[in-house]
């Protein structure tokens, strides 16, 4: 796989108001470039099917990933994939309805363990858990929408600041960043020449993430899964440092095609500092989509 080559170099943008109209000016030619405002703001709902790979060190998953979003603030991904030597497969589902996050796994019996914690490395009580499902959702929908849209929910704020002109893959392209609450920050880079977006890149905590073990064949009983999943907790909280290692993080917009009078990415490459972590590839947009009522609810 070809790693992204990523070059930047300093430019004097001058005074804010300035950087400020500019980033304004770039940001107005890059949504005429994918559709136009008129198009785009009768966005309501988007609908996103497609196929990703997740690395993990030296292994390897992946599978489908069905993506549902409601705007202003409904946000569902749902991964499914069949590791080896599960009898069905697993689903990984991530929420956010509102002001309510949530994530569940069905199916498989197993999966990847995730763990939060409070002030002074504590075990999190549920609402910090549910408090901090939502910063990072809210982000990721946040992300995932100026990827497409160039424009954020409208239940998020951003303030735009050009920065400068880069080079992205070769490609001549001119950066901006985009700020807003919760720390929310992401630099986004516009081709030079046709305006699309090429890549977004923010800082965050580097991911720790450990497997559960599995019976090699059969149907695992309850206890065995449960002493799996309480040894994978012991050994990620034994893992963890207090203050996690930040680190640079990059999606890579590319395989720009026409839907429904719309430019969209059908390809997403994600990169954890210089490697490649996962890649999404998109076989299917629908817009404005009717979704059930309970959609967006925990089941």
């Amino acid at each position: 796989m070809r790693v992204l080559t990523l070059l930047l170099f300093s430019v004097l943008c001058g005074p804010s108001a300035f950087a400020d109209q500019r980033a304004e000016e770039i940001l107005k030619q890059a949504r005429a470039a994918i559709g136009g405002e008129q198009r785009l703001q009768k966005i309501e709902a988007l609908h996103i099917n497609g196929q990703y790979r997740r690395v993990f060190g030296d292994r390897q998953m992946g599978g489908d990933r069905e993506i549902s979003i409601a705007f202003p603030n409904k946000y569902l991904v749902e991964d499914s994939m069949n590791p080896g030597g599960l009898s069905t497969a697993l689903t990984n589902t991530r929420g956010l309805n509102g002001e309510h996050a949530w994530s569940a796994s069905s199916g498989g019996g197993g999966g990847m363990i995730f763990r939060m914690t409070g002030p002074g490395g504590q075990q999190a009580t549920p609402e910090q858990i549910e408090a901090g499902l939502r910063r990072i959702y809210q982000a990721e929908f946040t992300r995932y929408v100026l990827a497409m849209t160039l424009a954020p929910p409208a239940s998020v704020e951003l303030n735009y600041t050009y920065v400068g002109e880069s080079d992205v893959d070769n490609e001549p392209a001119q950066v901006i960043d985009m700020t807003g609450p919760d720390n929310f920050s992401v630099r986004v880079f516009f081709d030079k020449k046709t305006f699309l977006p090429l890549l977004l890149s923010y800082r965050g905590p580097k991911p720790r993430v450990i497997t559960m073990t599995r019976p090699p064949s059969g149907a695992p009983k309850p206890e065995d899964v449960k002493k799996a999943r309480e040894e994978a907790e012991k050994k990620l909280a034994e893992a963890s440092p207090e203050k996690p290692q930040e680190v640079d993080f990059y999606i890579r917009l590319s395989d720009h095609k026409q839907v429904d009078g719309l430019t969209l990415p059908f390809k997403l490459t994600f990169l954890t500092d210089s490697e490649v972590s996962e890649e999404f590839d998109i076989t299917k947009y629908q817009v404005n989509p009717q979704f059930k009522a309970d959609k967006f609810e925990k089941h």
